[in-house]
């Protein structure tokens, strides 16, 4: 065990008596602190454990006497010991009102420093002393602490282990009546198990790996390959069934599923008993059946859903057909308008009949029905709108034109503030494309230096708005009010078109386009579209 450190307090009004006493004790290995006054002493009293006090008597403010009453007065320092120092008179009287204020011993000026040192290291033995006596108690009192807590575990693992036996015993009669309860049910769950299997909406196969023909087949599967009995597809072999287009790859399939392995939801051509070939996603999942390897087969007949995606992907290229005709549409229909002019007016003028005026204003009518209804492929129909995820959009847009802002020396920045899950509207996505690229393509355009386009996009009064920013030369009041006009541009080969059709399929979305320019500094335009469940609601109020 350690010694414990020992702190003497040295109470003083005069540095040199304090630096007398420091140099008598200070090769002891004692930790001195010095105090010049009754105050300064009572706190360091409250900062730190003293083994020992060495007081002076005669001090301004505080004298020994006040000051050792009150450390006596304090519960934490009244057992210290408290030795007075002074240079008065040795009177009986005088030493009986030290002791009575808390002295242990009085030492009078000048000292012997040989009994100093004996003192203190008496006192400090009784210290030293008291303090191994305080710590032995507390290890005894913890050593008896662990010990009733380590009795109490016992007695506490006793008593569990107890219950537990009885438990056990319990739960061992138990499981001999559950076992032959099990064994009674066995057959019934075995019967509910195939009833389920047999239900199922998917085809499951078993197949042992050391046979040819299958072990088993549902009834799902059984006439998902044109089977009327189980035996009519029990009795051939797996591969009568597939495609021999893809035998190699189901012998490849069922090699790896033999190493542990789980083949999901592949494709493969499978051919029913009546010849038709129909696609299937297979599963294939190694097991062991009665001991022996084997494969569960999880078949699902995916060819109508092959179909229908076959007629998605098929709309989708008949609306950009759709779309180019609309294109095409618009640039035959200037020159028509010309010529049947020009055709008309030769007719008045001409004063002969010209056989071949009337079959030429026929066949510019004609035409012009045929451009009408290649119009009609690519107009919007509310009935063909679905939700459309406006960031993804946007992102595939800035990806789309990023090569070309490449070329040109144009960045284009896309921010958003729109949470990941409320930026739908509904809408037709190819034209709301057409939309972007158009403003993109005229903003570049517009940069001949090149520069940023920013993309903004932000929620506001259950609104969505797209803001694209460009740093282009900007355009004039003027030529601001007539943006939108049919075949007004500012641009040298443009038609005037872009904007008009832009604002043509904004408003069949309900949405708005607000232009703000200025010249030399560039052009915002913002694009407000109703957010889904807002565009629902302005539909039904409609209807109503």
């Amino acid at each position: 065990m350690e010694n414990p450190i020992i702190n003497i307090l040295m109470v003083d009004d005069r540095p040199e008596n304090l630096q007398a006493l420091e140099a008598v004790l200070g090769s002891s290995g004692y930790q001195l602190t010095k105090a010049y006054s009754g105050e300064e002493a009572l706190k360091w009293l409250l900062k730190k454990e003293f083994a020992i006090i060495l007081l002076d008597v005669q001090m301004p403010g505080l004298d020994g006497f006040e000051t050792a009453k009150l450390i006596r007065a304090r519960k934490k320092s009244k057992e210290i010991p408290i030795i007075f120092i002074t240079a008065l008179t040795q009177t009986q009287d005088y030493a009986i009102s030290g002791y009575d204020a808390g002295a242990i011993d009085f030492l009078f000026k000048p000292f012997n420093p040989y009994i100093l040192k004996s003192k203190i290291e008496g006192f400090v033995k009784i210290y030293e002393t008291k303090w191994q006596l305080q710590m032995q108690n507390e290890l005894l009192q913890k050593q008896s602490k662990q010990l009733d807590e380590a009795h109490s575990r016992l007695e506490q693992l006793v008593e569990l282990r107890t219950q537990e036996l009885r438990k056990t015993n319990e739960t061992l009669q138990k499981e001999i009546e559950e076992k032959q309860h099990i064994l009674q049910l066995a057959q019934a769950n075995e019967a509910k198990y195939r009833l389920l299997v047999e239900d199922s909406p998917v085809a499951i196969i078993l197949h042992e790996l050391h046979k040819e023909n299958w072990t088993f087949i549902n009834e799902t599967g059984m006439k998902m390959l044109g089977g009327l009995h189980v035996k009519d597809v029990l009795s051939r072999t797996l591969y009568t069934f597939v495609h021999p287009d893809e035998h190699e790859v189901v012998k490849q399939r069922i090699e790896r599923a033999l190493h542990g392995e789980k083949v999901e939801d592949n494709e493969l051509k499978l051919v029913r008993l009546d010849g038709e070939t129909i696609l299937a996603a297979v599963t294939i999942i190694p097991f062991e059946y009665l001991g022996n390897p084997a494969v569960h087969i999880v078949a699902r007949d995916i060819t109508d859903m092959k179909k229908t995606e076959e007629y998605i992907s098929q709309s989708e290229k008949l609306s950009v057909v759709g779309e180019l005709a609309a294109g095409i549409a618009h640039e035959i229909r200037n020159p028509l308008t010309s010529l049947k002019g020009f055709t008309q007016l030769l007719e008045y003028k001409d004063d002969t009949l010209n056989p071949y005026i009337p079959i030429m204003l026929e066949e510019i009518d004609r035409i012009n029905t045929i451009v009408s209804e290649l119009l009609l492929l690519a107009k919007p129909n509310a009935g063909d709108f679905r939700k459309v995820k406006m960031t993804d959009l946007l992102q595939n847009v800035v990806i789309l034109m990023n090569a070309q802002a490449n070329l040109q020396n144009t960045e284009i920045k896309f921010h958003t503030l729109v949470g990941e899950e409320q930026d739908y509207i509904d809408g037709l996505e190819n034209k709301l494309k057409q939309i972007f690229i158009n403003l993109l393509k005229n903003a570049m355009e517009a940069m001949k230096t090149g520069g940023e386009i920013n993309l903004n996009m932000m929620i506001e009064d259950n609104l969505l708005r797209i803001q694209f920013c460009d740093q282009g030369c900007g355009i004039s009041e003027e030529d601001l009010a007539k943006i939108g006009q049919p075949f007004f541009t500012t641009k040298e080969k443009g038609t005037g078109l872009g904007l008009m059709v832009c604002k043509s399929i904004i408003d069949s979305h309900h949405g708005h386009m607000d232009i703000e320019s200025e010249v030399g500094v560039g052009t915002t335009i913002t694009l407000t579209f109703p957010l889904c469940d807002v565009y629902s609601e302005m539909m039904v109020d409609s209807n109503n």
